[in-house]
């Protein structure tokens, strides 16, 4: 995890340079720079996040760097997209036009997309919070990592299962990139105009749509695939217990159902940040 924090340092700076510096374009000039550059940016978010991951998922800790590996390649795709849009300079020069207008995140974001987002964040959280409530140590002594059930005349352990030895640093990276996620789409609404005219404007929406998209697709990734790995590995150990509370099969059958359902929102998240949709000007993401 030094890697990471590196990381994070690294774009932090880069974030800050950025904003730091004194340049301007021309008034009403073309978007077109400002959407390369946000799209470069944000594959070079990909690029990281894919070499981060890979590192990540084969750390000292196996099990727990494959569960991290796609939170830290959903965090380093926002951190991309933070930076791309923080890189395009206000209109400058000596006559400025402005127009008085209410922009919100709701305007851009692809309203289906971000509330299957927002359901599977929640679906996770409350299912780490589950699996940490009813974790105990394994047969090494390792705090939350088995799934502890009392037998009379004996104790059950089940493992690996997600409890709070992987459920609190998936809590962690996953809240932080869900915070970055939130600044990313404030910093797309409030990024200025290029310009004044209606064809200028109507671009630049759909660029904000096309980032907003992105950003949306990072954070489905950023929850769904570590979704995806927690449901899979409660429910085996559920259904494979002699015994242990009412709800525990019910809940393993629930969970083995739900989990190509995750793998299809992953997979419809993952195609939102590797292929931009080629919206219209006055097109909406969905």
């Amino acid at each position: 995890m030094t890697v990471l924090y590196l990381v994070l340092a690294a774009v932090t700076l880069t974030v800050a340079w950025l904003r730091a510096r004194p340049s301007h374009r021309p008034p009403d000039g073309p978007p077109r720079g400002a959407i390369r550059r946000t799209a470069r940016w944000r594959w070079i978010g990909v690029a990281v996040g894919v070499a981060l991951g890979v590192a990540v998922a084969t750390a000292d800790s196996p099990d727990l760097g494959a569960l991290l590996a796609a939170p830290v390649f959903g965090l380093c795709v926002l951190v991309g997209v933070l930076i791309g849009e923080a890189s395009v300079a206000p209109p400058g020069g000596p006559t400025r036009t402005a127009a008085l207008e209410v922009r919100t995140v709701q305007d851009y974001l692809p309203r289906r997309m971000s509330r299957a987002v927002g359901v599977a964040a929640v679906g996770l959280l409350a299912l780490l919070a589950v699996t940490s409530a009813n974790s105990g140590p394994d047969d090494a002594g390792n705090p939350g990592r088995a799934l502890k059930l009392r037998c009379p005349p004996t104790v059950e352990a089940h493992g690996p299962w997600p409890g709070a030895f992987y459920s609190v640093p998936l809590a962690v990276v996953v809240l932080l990139g869900l915070a970055v996620a939130y600044v990313v789409l404030r910093n797309i609404v409030r990024r200025p105009r290029p310009g004044g005219t209606p064809d200028l404007i109507a671009v630049d929406d759909a660029s904000r749509r096309r980032a907003a998209r992105a950003v949306t697709g990072a954070g489905g990734i950023l929850v769904g695939l570590p979704l995806a790995g927690v449901a899979a590995t409660a429910s085996w150990a559920l259904l494979s217990t002699g015994c242990g509370p009412s709800w525990g099969r019910p809940v393993g059958w629930f969970l083995l159902v739900a989990w190509p359902m995750v793998i299809a929102l992953t997979v419809w998240w993952t195609t939102a940040v590797l292929v931009p949709e080629r919206t219209t000007a006055a097109g909406v993401a969905s």
